[in-house]
Formats: C-alpha cells, structure tokens, sequence
C-alpha cells in the first residue's frame, strides 16, 4: 500500500508520536480498510528516522560526488504490528508490517508491505522480501 496522511500542525516527520503512523494506516476510512481487509488491533511497535544521501548520479551507476547535505532526505522506519481476520470471520491471523514514510509538504507519504507475523519474525526469505520493497521506496522532490 501506498498512503498519504496530513501531519498534524506544527510536527513533522520526526518529530509525531508514532502511534499517528498506525492511527493513520489503520484508520477505519482508510485504504486499507476499505479495500475489504478487517483489521484488528494495531499499534506501532518501533520507529527509527534514517536520513537518505545518495551521491549524485547514483542512480545510473555514475557517483560523481559525495552529497551535499541538502541532497539528503529524512525518511521514517517503522515496524506495525496488527491482526487480519480472515475470510470465515473466525479466526485472526498475526501480521507484521514495515513502512517507509517521507514527508513532503507537510503530509506523511508512507510505503507499507506486510507479512504473516510467524514468517516474518523468522527472518528468512518473507522478511528478506518485506524489507527490500519498504527499502525501495523513494520519494524525490
């Protein structure tokens, strides 16, 4: 999922609570709920703000020089944790979610992939793969 929230007035990316991120992602009105899935609970468990510089001509394999500090954007990592109820309404299934966040214009851009809770707290290929597409998301300016 990709999802874009307002941040509320006066924060910013590093600077709001963390629970905002799964107040956001989790929100009944919200993608994610909307497109069908029922989602229990939901909290986020862990948030670390990275800071991306890349060198210039990165991208094409060129690095032609080292980034100016202004080439560097902040992003959030966050680590959800959530239930899924499945089809049947019975049972729920433990999930594990990463999302990426940038912040651009006073909104949050966030990037979330998420696994089965088992698989992904195993540390095998599930969790190779949650982490190399939330390492993928860039927002550029």
């Amino acid at each position: 999922y990709v999802l874009r929230a307002p941040l509320p007035e006066g924060k910013t990316l590093s600077t709001v609570p963390k629970a905002f991120f799964a107040e956001a992602i989790f929100d009944p009105r919200g993608d994610i709920v909307r497109s069908g899935t029922v989602v229990e609970g939901g909290r986020t468990s862990k948030s670390t703000v990275l800071k991306d510089c890349s060198p210039v001509g990165e991208e094409d394999g060129a690095s032609s020089s080292p980034p100016l500090p202004a080439d560097c954007m902040e992003r959030r990592r966050l680590l959800v944790k959530y239930d899924t109820v499945t089809g049947s309404g019975v049972q729920t299934v433990e999930r594990r979610g990463l999302v990426d966040a940038y912040e651009v214009d006073g909104d949050a851009y966030m990037l979330m992939t998420s696994s089965n809770a088992v698989k992904f707290d195993a540390k095998g290929r599930e969790r190779d793969t949650v982490e190399a597409i939330a390492e993928s998301f860039r927002v550029t300016l």
